[in-house]
């Protein structure tokens, strides 16, 4: 029996033939065609949001939302993360700085941002949701009451995540998603922004066309992110069979969260005020990095893959101007945390079998490790 650590649920190609059949006929594959601006409005109504635009990657909308947030300054964001989260910002030259995460959800954590005491206006707190699990929402709110700075959600994990009883995307002065074909939703390539401000979104809609305005004239120096009429497609098709995606992941995460409650085997804590925890991903949190690269092997040999979320820290890197900080709760959980396998197909026997030898695997890794410290 094999279970990778994922797979994207299929696409109904009749439906998207159908779709793409109707981009032929009109021959507008691109530039804001009827399809993406169909995509954009049943999304909003979807998450319950406004001043969405989408955009040819997740990367390019976290740039997007900097520069239609008139930022200049410098970036305090959280080591733990996927690499755009601050690859998208040291490609435009920003300076990066660092904080710690929370040991309980592995968040960024404000009351290490606030250390950071000259934090002003020109500049911008970056946070990941990390598995889906949102951030200290109100800790950081009233950080920016506090510093005047702006705030930046990247919500790549969190396109389902309910917080009080809002979608998360509706926070910050801007969030970001992305669309890529491992996400909860996706486009195959492709992502979104969430803006507060419509005066933001009709900057940023300027900035992925090259900077032309609604009269075809320069406004700016602009890009082009734009999304095509095939990516749209899909996501059109996707979004059709996304209640039915989230439904089945929901339950397979309650499993896995239902059995592993049961046992000594940690897992990242939901954040308060939580309503729905976007099920992206299962992490569990391991005693050491040893143990956690002895339990991975021990899993594939029984046919199960999992995946190290994330390996190194983005703060250990020289590439990032800035960057060199002591984050000790960051330096002691991003080698400890691993994702179990969660996709649709999965069934309520499929997570009981990977469950128990979880717990298998993990005790003899430890009974061993005992033994090899009494010799």
């Amino acid at each position: 029996m094999k279970h990778p650590f994922y797979r994207p649920a299929a696409l109904n190609t009749t439906r998207l033939v159908q779709y793409l059949e109707e981009i032929n006929e009109r021959r507008w594959y691109t530039n804001n065609g009827p399809l993406v601006r169909q995509l954009t409005e049943k999304l909003e109504e979807y998450l319950g949001v406004k001043n969405l635009l989408l955009v040819s990657s997740g990367t390019v909308a976290l740039q997007v939302a900097y520069k239609a947030l008139h930022r200049k300054g410098r970036i305090y964001t959280t080591p733990l993360s996927f690499i755009a989260s601050s690859s998208a910002f040291g490609w435009l030259g920003s300076e990066i700085h660092y904080a710690d995460i929370d040991n309980q959800t592995l968040n960024l954590d404000p009351g290490s941002v606030r250390k950071y005491s000259d934090i002003t206006s020109d500049d911008t707190i970056v946070a990941t949701h990390l598995y889906g699990n949102p951030c200290d929402i109100k800790a950081f709110e009233n950080l920016k009451n506090e510093t005047h700075c702006k705030i930046i959600y990247d919500a790549s994990h969190a396109f389902a995540t309910r917080f009080q009883g809002k979608n998360i995307l509706s926070l910050g002065d801007a969030s970001t998603v992305s669309f890529h074909a491992t996400k909860l939703f996706h486009t195959i390539e492709g992502g979104g922004v969430v803006f507060a401000n419509a005066d933001d979104l009709a900057r940023a809609q300027k900035m992925i066309n090259f900077g032309f305005n609604k009269k075809n004239e320069i406004e700016e120096i602009g890009i082009n992110a734009k999304m095509s009429e095939l990516h749209a497609a899909v996501g059109l098709v996707v979004l059709e069979e996304l209640d039915s995606i989230i439904e089945k992941r929901c339950a397979i995460a309650d499993q896995y969260r239902s059995i592993l409650d049961q046992t000594d085997i940690t897992t990242t804590v939901i954040q308060e005020g939580t309503d729905i925890c976007s099920p992206s991903y299962m992490p569990i949190v391991l005693a050491s990095a040893k143990e956690r690269e002895l339990l991975q092997a021990s899993m594939l040999n029984d046919g199960i893959e999992t995946r190290n979320y994330f390996d190194s820290l983005q703060s250990t890197t020289e590439l990032f101007e800035g960057s060199h900080k002591v984050l000790p709760n960051s330096q002691r959980f991003n080698k400890r945390v691993l994702c179990l396998p969660l996709y649709p197909e999965l069934t309520p026997a499929d997570i009981t079998y990977i469950c128990d030898r979880l717990r298998f695997n993990l005790e003899a890794i430890r009974s061993e490790e005992q033994v090899c410290c009494t010799q």
